[in-house]
């Protein structure tokens, strides 16, 4: 066979056409044994570039993964032909790459995996390869060093000690090397050839420093080279990409090298080095370094701080100091965030860990501290103040992408101002009130808007118990700020302020209370800008207000009854309106005026809900829901006595949509339903009377089309109104429970998948385990269905849905600890027992058996002898693949197991047996 022939030709077919089949068989001649002498024809001048660069790929991939194949008496040759097409003139780019990581794995298996102690001597090696007296061999000797130090950890890993040390001696002289060659092309200028061998050897820098943590001696006299690497390769401007690259990699690599984790044990080195960077970073402009700088700061923040607070060497204060006002000015950059600069944002970071050391002194050291850190903070507060304003018109806005880089800015900002809070206390509070009453002439919008901004970030951080500072900001923002002189984004912000303080004014609702919700109210009515962030804040002081609410209720609920109609369908402020309405209700002291404003609010969702449901399916499915959505939002919060009332209003809405021809069969309504009626019970005094009305409802919906939600409002009727037998609730359980046995066991018959009703059997069998734990009885009141049932639970044990196996398991469970029903587990316990084991060897996912646990638990504290027999004939009729002593073991450990988690340990064992092939049988 041609091997050439039949390369050349599946390699054009592959990059031509992107053949499956010519890929596949390339990759069987990379792992054959032939691809040794065959890659070297192909690896000839006069191939085709796409040819050389497979045979290199192939060559460098034998090398790597099919080393054993090489006689060593075949190692010399094999490096002397690499180096041969290494060093010819005519190999491509692309082609050398590959041949370089060639010799790199050649290397590593060669030296490293004999475990020989001659790797010391690997780079004295390849500098007689190639003599670094020519900017040719010494581009070549650094592609090497780049690849070496990766191949060699995939090859030969770094966790062996021998092999460790073996590297580090490699980097030793590889780091030596590389000194000289930055003191040779340190000064060449950019884009030039020498400047590509200056940048080489950067990269070969980085990709020992990935390796892992070198020793930090190693790294001390070639740390100068990199900053002045990084003095060269500096941006001149904030668009420059001549040098981006050179950029990236010495960025990289003094991240690296300052990340060391030994440099906190050297002090003196650590500031050295801070100094060395931290100088350059001001001389080229402090800006460009801002990266290098936050990670500096970030990582050795303690010894900046102390240095601050001690009486440290000048030296080092300097060194802090400057970098501290490099990395300030990064933060208060002219121009506008995202538009105008993008590079703001990074020291972020840095100012949390920088505050953070505070609490970590001892308290004499923390004051110091806090005190040096003061002035830092209060500058870092005016900068984020400025830089932290919303667009003052659409055209400042930029497109959606900088818009969301500007929310995450704020909420970075916002962020920062708690930090800056733990610093400054009150003083920052001072300030943001002196903001917020300049007059109006003297600030834009965006300025207060700003200081709203800051003041709603800090409301976890100062507390319910703050009363002197906080007050007077409160009494700012509801009353000196003239929002009809601002855009609507202010008041906006300062409903979003309100809502935010929600927790502080229920604790303090005199006088705030009243005057919160006349700004919130406010809100509502002036257009969708400001009424979001107001029903938010109207949600939240509902919740916090409680009876404080009764004297404000009225009026607040006309505001909510008037601004209903115009909530935009589908969004969340019509809910959180409802909900506040719900609370608002609570609070009114008479039945007679609480029904006075349930028609105003949730009889407009009644009015509306009628209008929708004449409305085609198509066009208005969205709307009905979320108007049951919003119904069921108001009944969650609703308490007292009109819950009668308000279900008497909604069972006609419930029953015209069980009765449509449409509405009826869709299952976003039902399930809207189902949910609403389900909230409308917890509103009842006396669910056992009252709920009557949806037995027939449930019913008749159920069998029109039988929905998870109906069997989740069943459940909770059970629990409600189970121990009452006169309700009906026995009746409408057996229908509904015959009707889905009748159904699961038609889809068995007619060979269905269950699994594709595995919503509805989830539910059904959570049902049947609320019924047998809470209200046992009940199934005896339909005494022909309970042997079907139990079935039902075994069979939703062999599936593989882990929903549809936890409540088969939780049912099972309790039905076999029942004594009501131990006749009945009983007759189908060798059934049990056999699904049981034959989950367990392998026809679930083995994260399910914990469910098969706890039911083989209650079996063997219920019917501990007959669990015996069972679990024997089912071990005995069993297929596994397990030896007789493994099936005899197994019997024995779980009927003598009375522990969960030591039963399920045991299954996962056994289903682990029974996946193995038994040697010897």
């Amino acid at each position: 066979m041609d091997y050439s022939a039949a390369v050349e030709d599946a390699v054009r077919r592959f990059y031509s056409t992107g053949a499956n089949d010519a890929h596949l068989w390339l990759l069987q001649f990379q792992a054959s044994h032939e691809a040794w002498t065959h890659i070297w024809p192909l690896l000839e001048p006069s191939r085709s570039c796409e040819v050389q660069f497979f045979a290199a790929t192939t060559l460098h991939a034998k090398i790597s993964k099919q080393w054993n194949e090489v006689p060593p008496s075949d190692y010399s040759d094999l490096r002397n032909r690499i180096l041969t097409l290494m060093k010819n003139s005519t190999t491509s780019k692309l082609v050398l790459a590959r041949l370089c990581q060639a010799l790199a794995a050649f290397l590593a298996s060669s030296d490293g995996l004999e475990g020989k102690n001659e790797s010391e001597g690997m780079i004295d090696d390849l500098i007689r390869m190639f003599p670094y007296d020519n900017q040719s061999s010494l581009d070549l000797l650094l592609r090497v060093l780049i690849a070496l130090p990766r191949e060699f950890e995939k090859k030969c890993g770094l966790k062996r000690p021998k092999l460790r040390d073996n590297l580090v001696a490699s980097w030793c002289k590889t780091s030596w090397l590389l000194r000289q060659v930055f003191t040779t092309y340190e000064g060449t200028p950019p884009q030039s050839s020498d400047d590509s061998l200056y940048l080489l050897s950067i990269e070969c820098a980085l990709a020992w420093l990935k390796v892992g943590p070198l020793p930090v001696d190693s790294l001390v006299d070639l740390y100068p080279h990199l900053v002045i690497a990084a003095s060269n390769y500096v941006p001149t401007t904030e668009d420059a990409i001549e040098d981006a690259r050179g950029w990236e990699l010495v960025q990289e690599c003094l991240i690296l090298a300052i990340a060391h984790s030994d440099l906190p044990k050297r002090p003196q080195l650590l500031w050295e080095w801070c100094r060395g960077l931290v100088s350059v970073a001001e001389q080229k402009g402090g800006i460009h370094f801002s990266e290098l700088l936050t990670s500096l700061g970030d990582i050795h923040s303690r010894f900046i701080l102390l240095s601050l607070t001690e009486d440290a060497d000048e030296s080092h204060r300097w060194t802090s100091e400057t970098l501290i006002k490099l990395l300030l000015e990064c933060s208060e950059l002219p121009g506008r965030y995202p538009i105008e600069e993008r590079k703001s944002c990074i020291p972020f970071g840095f100012w949390f860990s920088f505050q953070d050391n505070v609490t970590t002194f001892d308290p004499p050291v923390e004051d110091r501290a806090r005190n040096a850190l003061k002035p830092i903070y209060a500058r870092l507060a005016q900068a984020l103040l400025r830089k932290a304003t919303l667009p003052s018109c659409p055209d400042e806005a930029g497109d959606a992408d900088e818009r969301e880089l500007l929310r995450c800015y704020r909420q970075d900002a916002a962020d920062t101002f708690t930090y800056c809070y733990n610093i400054l206390g009150y003083e920052l509070l001072i300030l943001l009130g002196r903001r917020l009453t300049q007059p109006q002439d003297n600030q834009k919008w965006t300025d207060v808007e700003s200081s709203l901004h800051a003041f709603q970030a800090l409301c976890d951080s100062v507390g319910t118990q703050e009363t002197e500072y906080v007050p007077a900001l409160i009494d700012i923002v509801l009353s000196h700020i003239p929002y009809q002189n601002y855009p609507k984004e202010v008041l906006a912000s300062a409903c979003s302020t309100i809502g935010a303080y929600a927790e502080w004014i229920g604790e303090n609702p005199d006088p705030w209370l009243e005057r919160s919700l006349q700004l919130v109210t406010l809100g509502l009515t002036q257009g969708s800008v400001a009424s979001t962030p107001a029903s938010m804040a109207l949600k939240d002081i509902s919740r916090e207000g409680g009876p404080h609410l009764a004297p404000l209720a009225p009026s607040i609920l006309e505001t909510i009854s008037r601004t209903l109609p115009v909530v935009p369908p589908g969004g969340g402020e019509g809910l959180r309106l409802m909900y506040a309405a719900g609370k608002l209700l609570n609070s009114l002291s008479s039945t007679e005026e609480q029904l006075k404003y349930l028609d105003a609010t949730l009889g407009l969702c009644v009015m509306r809900l009628q209008v929708f449901l004449r409305h085609p399916i198509n066009t208005g499915r969205v709307a009905v829901a979320n108007q049951l959505k919003m119904i069921t939002m108001f009944l969650s919060t609703l308490e007292g006595a009109i819950g009668k009332s308000v279900l008497d209003g909604l069972v006609p809405i419930f029953e015209q949509i069980v009765a449509h021809s449409e509405w009826g069969h869709d299952d976003v309504i039902l399930e809207a339903m189902h949910t609403c009626a389900q909230k409308s019970l917890q509103c009842l005094l006396h669910p056992e009377t009252e709920a009557t009305p949806l037995l027939l409802i449930l019913v008749n919906s159920y069998k029109v089309k039988p929905h998870p939600a109906a069997l989740g409002l069943l459940r909770q009727m059970v629990l409600l109104c189970g121990s009452d037998i006169k309700c009906g609730i026995g009746t409408i359980f057996g229908e509904i429970s015959g009707y889905s046995l009748r159904g699961f066991k038609a889809c068995e018959t007619s060979g269905g998948d269950l699994s594709e009703l595995s919503d509805l059997l989830e539910a059904y069998l959570g049902l049947l385990a609320q019924v047998c734990k809470k209200t046992p009885m009940l199934m005896l009141h339909v005494p022909d269905q309970v042997p079907d049932m139990l079935r039902c639970g075994i069979t939703g044990l062999g599936l593989p849905e882990y929903g549809v196996t936890k409540a088969a398991g939780t049912f099972l469970a309790h039905a076999v600890k029942s004594r009501h029903l131990n006749s009945f587990v009983s007759m189908v316990g060798q059934e049990l027992v056999c699904m049981i084991l034959h989950s367990v060897g392998g026809r679930i996912p083995k994260s399910n058996l914990e469910s098969h646990a706890r039911v083989l638990l209650s079996l063997n504290d219920s019917f501990g002898e007959y669990t015996g027999q069972w679990l024997r004939l089912a071990v005995a009729d069993s297929t596994a693949l397990t030896t007789p002593g493994q099936k005899e073991d197994f019997t024995r450990n779980v009927l003598r197991e009375r522990n969960s988690k030591r039963l399920f340990e045991t299954l996962l064992k056994f289903s682990l047996q029974c996946q193995k092939p038994v040697i010897g049988l």
